[in-house]
């Protein structure tokens, strides 16, 4: 299926970042300050004045990665293999249903279209993607979660739940949210192993909470 910009619109790498950019909404400075990715710089490849390198290509993955969109380095490069957005379709996916099995690729994208529109449902929605198994059993790496972000006393009400959690140093974690003895609240694991730094973390200053009610898993 033929994507929905003309050739002209996606001709070169600067041109296919901006097109990414914009199918996520999102700003260069908002991409700055969660992936640490510089604006200046993000602004000189899309607009062709500096040279986009593989290296910056992998860091462009990595952050929209995290925002939910699957793209490749190949893509955004060299314009080749699967669009971010419109070569698989929903009546793809919908096609001959007790007689077709996803790909494993195709079942990735699928993830993340329902992780957009799960964003788009709420203005005030999150996504996370599991990164290790300090969740386990009931998550694993490369889930997705999902919530709707919560403020000021009404993070109270999901103490005990399995929360998408920022702290007001700019951190992002997904533990259990956790009130403890002296009234402050706890992060903790609930698989911690050898693996995990630290399994609790104890008196953290949060700024908000997302409880997941919503959770994707890879079809295996």
């Amino acid at each position: 299926m033929a994507i929905d910009p003309n050739k002209e619109e996606l001709a070169n790498p600067g041109k296919r970042l901006k097109y990414i950019r914009s199918l996520l909404r999102v700003s260069r400075a908002y991409l700055q300050e969660k992936y640490g990715l510089p604006e200046v710089t993000l602004k000189s490849w899309e607009n062709e004045t500096t040279s986009l390198t593989h290296s910056g290509a992998k860091r462009c993955v990595d952050a929209y990665r995290g925002e939910g969109l699957i793209v490749s380095e190949d893509w955004i490069m060299e314009g080749v293999g699967l669009d971010p957005k419109t070569t698989v379709t929903v009546s793809h996916y919908f096609a001959n249903p007790t007689s077709k099995e996803l790909s494993l690729e195709d079942d990735e994208v699928a993830m993340v279209r329902e992780a957009n529109a799960f964003k788009e449902s709420y203005p005030n929605a999150v996504i996370m993607i599991v990164s290790n198994d300090d969740m386990r059993p009931f998550y694993r790496p490369g889930d997705y979660v999902g919530g709707k972000m919560r403020f000021g006393e009404a993070i109270k009400v999901f103490i005990n739940k399995d929360c998408i959690i920022y702290l007001k140093n700019g951190e992002r974690f997904f533990r259990r949210f956790i009130k403890n003895s002296v009234g402050g609240y706890n992060l903790t694991c609930l698989n911690p192993n050898e693996n995990t730094v630290e399994p609790v973390l104890y008196n953290v200053d949060v700024d908000g909470v997302a409880p997941v009610i919503w959770h994707r898993w890879k079809d295996e």
